[in-house]
């Protein structure tokens, strides 16, 4: 059985980490570390140890897994309180802000030892766009179209400070559109970017700009994006092909891919079998560390892998350079 500790209990946490770790009966959480002590009671009613000091915790039990699910802004100095005592950890994102950062994380650790909470990439329609594209279905990938954003989306708590967060609607939700874009695109290199931003107390809160990838064959794609507070956009991925377009809503539960012949006629890709299942965020959750834990005890590369990710790091880096 692996132990694993918990550093940092916030909405994903406590609603996605913590019900799929108390489940699995390979994996028993040893305790859990969070600032606020709001927490101890729900520890408590769960038997899980718990503290408000990583100190303490990390006295009380040096876990072989460690869940790093803190603001961006904290990381480093809890990082650097583990490095040299856990085997592996999951880092929910953002985790790095550029190249450096993400190999100052990832040196010291085998590819399948560390892993990002792009946790989409378990989705069963973004598994089967991935097939789509691989097989050419539907024939060569012409371009690709992200979107998303509304009027009412907005920074609440720390992702309203630039220092803690990070960056803003491109690093927080943004990242999450283009690393399953880059995923289901096969993509092995980006080129050609550029950008238009719009900020607010340090925060990008419109974003407009494009880019290509070139997969394994060095085919090109171009990829068209849109990140923003400030208009209502389709909040989908679409992919265009010589004859048809696909469409992928990344954040809605249950959704379908969507075919798209022309404006009159459309269907929906159902898997008759399991409905594109891990279809729901706590669904594709435990898919998700259930390929990391695999990787992680087999020592085999899979799409959890920390390598698996450098693109979107890099994408990132390309958007926040000055």
């Amino acid at each position: 059985m692996l132990d694993i500790g918990i550093i940092g209990l916030g909405n994903v946490g406590l609603s996605v980490h913590l019900p799929i770790l108390l489940s699995r009966s390979d994996l028993k959480i040893v305790w859990v570390c969070d600032q606020n002590d709001k927490w101890n009671n729900l520890c408590s009613k769960k038997k899980v140890p718990f503290f408000v000091n990583l100190d303490n915790a990390l006295e009380y039990k040096i876990p072989e897994l460690a869940l790093i699910s803190t603001p961006y802004f904290s990381r480093k100095e809890i990082f650097q309180k583990i490095e040299n005592k856990v085997s592996g950890i999951y880092f929910e994102k953002p985790f790095a802000i550029n190249l450096d950062e993400h190999f100052y994380y990832s040196k010291n650790f085998a590819n399948s030892d560390l892993t990002i909470g792009y946790q989409r990439r378990s989705l069963g329609i973004v598994q089967s766009a991935k097939k789509i594209i691989s097989q050419n279905i539907f024939g060569q990938l012409n371009k690709i179209s992200i979107e998303f954003g509304d009027l009412h989306y907005n920074f609440g708590g720390f992702r309203a400070d630039q220092k803690k967060a990070g960056g803003g609607i491109f690093l927080e939700a943004g990242s999450h559109w283009l690393d399953s874009a880059l995923y289901i695109g096969n993509a092995k290199k980006i080129d050609n970017f550029k950008n238009k931003v719009k900020f607010n107390d340090g925060l990008d809160i419109h974003s407009e700009g494009s880019f290509d990838i070139y997969d394994s064959t060095n085919k090109l794609t171009t990829c068209n994006f849109k990140f923003t507070c400030l208009e209502n956009t389709t909040n989908k991925i679409r992919f265009f092909f010589d004859n048809c377009t696909m469409d992928l809503f990344l954040f809605e539960d249950n959704s379908e891919l969507i075919i798209n012949a022309d404006k009159k006629d459309q269907f929906d890709i159902t898997d008759f079998g399991m409905k594109n299942f891990p279809n729901s965020s706590l669904s594709q959750g435990v898919a998700y560390w259930d390929e990391f834990i695999n990787s992680y005890l087999n020592k085999k590369n899979s799409y959890t892998s920390i390598n698996e990710f450098l693109l979107t790091t890099q994408i990132i880096e390309l958007f926040y350079a000055k």
